[in-house]
This record gives structure tokens, sequence and C-alpha cells, in this order.
């Protein structure tokens, strides 16, 4: 909670502190009793729902609700069943979100404290594992409707944990993986999200299109995504102001550009590895350290091999989509202006 104190007073000023407080102190420290039939006492959700009800509310750019109306154009769903499944998938996300900073010790999430900053490890703990469960009774509800949606909820979850569990592993025993390992856990984390998205959907429609053919765009879309947010998060500016300078060197994260560091300058890399294992347990890295180790990376050509992948993966989404239009006899311009947007990034410094 230090770390967190310290974000609070620093790199999160602009975020009011005691605003924070006032507006989920209720819902955290009061107990809402209600009566049973019995006439015994019943605590409510209150304090369950708290850090859900703060995560969400943290500004998002709703990338996967912008999926979800994007895909809707071929899939015609009506507006229920395009909202439970928006509801479904952002608690799912926010919940791996709440889990993930805890797991990094990110101290900043979307620009704001991170949920656990706030209301402690074991209550986001516990609070991100009751998002899971209710998600599952979301899905529960529209069994009668598809009966193989909690399949594939739990199929998709599954494969989320898998894939941060590989993270975890790789970070903890500070081993750089291979380019083949990090990308399968991409498509086990990100792209699996979104496949589960599409999934649910096209469960739900009348349509005749193969899912081989959207689990090939939505597993690049996945990879494209994060590979996209592993170099701006050490690129740009703005990010920074959202999740701090540079966080992934400070959570020993190994992104793209670190692994293609090790792979092209391994004295470079070597260094690395070593202020990992230094800053273990909590150790914030300084900036200056950080800049350093920025410098690393950008003389390896880190930056260019990062760049030149998410053009190789941009081309590659290019023409799964185009797959995906002739396949289902429509066009689909809002995916296509998602993908410029999601393109819209900086060469390398």
């Amino acid at each position: 909670m230090k770390e967190c104190q310290a974000a609070l007073s620093n790199e999160a000023q602009p975020y009011v502190e005691d605003k924070i407080m006032v507006e989920y102190a209720s819902s955290e420290t009061k107990l809402n009793l209600q009566n049973s039939r019995s006439g015994e006492l019943k605590l409510d959700e209150s304090a369950v729902v708290a850090p859900c009800e703060y995560i969400r509310s943290l500004h998002s750019k709703d990338i996967r609700k912008k999926l979800i109306d994007s895909f809707n154009i071929w899939f015609q769903l009506p507006t229920n069943l395009t909202t439970a499944v928006s509801e479904i998938i952002n608690d799912l996300h926010n919940a791996s979100l709440i889990l993930d900073d805890i797991q990094d010790g990110s101290l900043l999430r979307r620009g704001s404290p991170a949920t656990h900053c706030i209301f402690g490890n074991a209550q986001s703990v516990n609070s991100a594992t009751y998002m899971f469960m209710n998600t599952c009774l979301r899905i529960q509800s529209l069994q009668l409707l598809k009966p193989t949606a909690m399949d594939t909820l739990l199929k998709g979850t599954m494969g989320l944990f898998v894939g941060q569990s590989w993270e975890l592993k790789w970070k903890f025993h500070v081993r750089c993986p291979s380019v083949r390992e990090y990308m399968a856990m991409i498509d086990g984390k990100t792209g699996a999200m979104f496949t589960m998205l599409v999934h649910l959907m096209h469960s739900m429609s009348n349509s005749s299109v193969s899912l081989v053919e959207f689990d090939r765009f939505t597993i690049l879309l996945g990879r494209f995504y994060q590979v996209r947010d592993d170099y701006i998060n050490l690129q740009d500016d703005k990010y920074s102001e959202q999740k701090g300078f540079c966080e992934d060197l400070d959570e020993g994260k190994f992104s793209f550009p670190v692994i293609s560091c090790c792979n092209s300058d391994p004295i470079a890399g070597d260094i690395l590895l070593g202020i990992f294992r230094q800053s273990q347990g909590g150790t914030t890295v300084s900036r200056n350290m950080k800049t350093y180790m920025l410098d690393l990376i950008k003389k390896s050509g880190a930056f260019e091999a990062t760049w030149e992948l998410l053009q190789e993966l941009k081309n590659e989404m290019c023409e799964a989509l185009a797959e995906l239009e002739a396949a289902a006899g429509k066009p689909n311009p809002a995916l296509w202006r998602m993908m410029e947007m999601l393109a819209a990034i900086q060469q390398p410094k």
C-alpha cells in the first residue's frame, strides 16, 4: 500500500484523492442491513460491488463495445442481446484488469489509482472474483435461448487464466520467452477475449459464416492490439500520463520490444534481465534507470522491429477482414475505421 500511497501523492496528483474516498466510502464502510423474512439482519452487496463500480467509473476507450457494434453489422442481434454481451465482456475485462494490476504491481489504471490502491488487495481480489461469477449468472439467463453460451464463456475465461499464468511465470523466473511463446500467450489473453466476444455473438445469431473466418481476424487483432500496447507503453508520452512512465519496465514485463532487444543484442538483454531481477519484490525502477533501459532497447533496433511487426500484422488483418467481408457478403466500414484508428501510431523516436 505504500507504493499506492506514493502514486496518489505523486503521479496521480490530478486525480483528487479526497473525492475518491468520499465517493466510495459509503459503499465501503457503511453496512446497509436488510431485514430477511425470518427477522434476521442480512448484509447487502455494497462492499463487494464498490471496487467493481470504481473500475467501471474510470474513463475507457470502449474498444470492446465498438467491436460489438461493428460485428453486429453482420450478426444483426437485437439491442437486448448486444447489451448483454457488452456487459458480460466488460465485466470480464474489468475483473481481469483488477487482478492484473495487483499481480503486476501497477499503481495507475486509466490515469487514476488502481483499484487495489483504493480498496486493498484482499477486497479487490474478492470483488474481481465476484464479477467473474456474476458474468456466469448473466450467461445463465441466456442459456434458454443459446445453450452453448455458458460453454463459450467458461472455455474463454479459462484461456485468459492460462495465458496470464505464462506471463507471470516468465516474470517470476526472469526468463525471456521466444517470440512464438509470446504470441501464443497473447492468443490466450487479448486474442481470447476478442474471440470470446465474437463466439458469443455468433452463437446468438443466424450467421452462416464459419467461426474459422472470424477466429483468424480476432487472433490477428489481439496480436496487433497487444504489441501496439507494448510499443506505445515505451514510446507514447500520452500513454505515460495514463499508466506512468514506462510502467512495463517497472513491472519487469517481457513486452515485445524487450524480447526483441534480448534476441538482437544479448549483452543488452542480459543487462535488462539483471535490472528486472534486482527490481523483484516491489522495488520501483528509478526514472534514470528506465531512461537507460530505454536507450538499450532503442540502440538494439527493437523499436524498429516492433514497428515493422505492427505493419505486418496490420496488413494481415486487412487481408483477413477483406475475406470476412467476402464470406459475409456485406462490407463492414465500422471495422475498417477502427483498424485505421488503432494503426495511427507514431514511428520510433
